[in-house]
């Protein structure tokens, strides 16, 4: 799965970029719409564990990438490490599904950022997850 597969069937601005840069292994093409604080994967196979379910360690992945819907996407530094990392796997997202993360910034300091994000496949839960980056103003 990838861009040319097109954005999510939803409404939205939504724009391509990268949550991970990991090296061979990543999560791959995601699609963000800043305006409503949400990011969004096409799960495909290369998501999934032996069940044909999307891996832990891939949904992981993915809501790693709360902070990319705070930052400017015209600044300097993008980079924002993560502190802590806590996610709840709470249903299953096969290949074909439209995985879509709304995020809610917490608190921002000027060293952190504490995010909390929801995934879900339409109206279905699949994971929640809370988060605290590294933040550099």
């Amino acid at each position: 799965m990838s861009v040319e597969q097109g954005p999510p069937p939803l409404p939205g601005n939504w724009v391509t970029g990268i949550v991970t840069r990991t090296g061979e292994w990543t999560v791959g093409d995601i699609w963000v719409d800043r305006e409503n604080r949400r990011y969004a994967l096409l799960v495909g196979e290369r998501h999934c564990n032996a069940t044909g379910t999307m891996h832990g360690g891939a949904m992981a992945t993915f809501l790693d990438g709360q902070a990319f819907v705070y930052q400017d996407p015209d600044g300097d530094d993008l980079h924002t490490p993560t502190v802590t990392l806590s996610v709840d796997y709470l249903s299953r997202a096969v290949p074909g599904d439209w995985l879509v993360a709304d995020v809610a910034l917490i608190k921002k300091t000027k060293t952190l950022l504490f995010t909390e994000a929801k995934a879900f496949v339409g109206t279905r839960i699949i994971a929640r997850s809370s988060a605290i980056y590294r933040n550099y103003e």
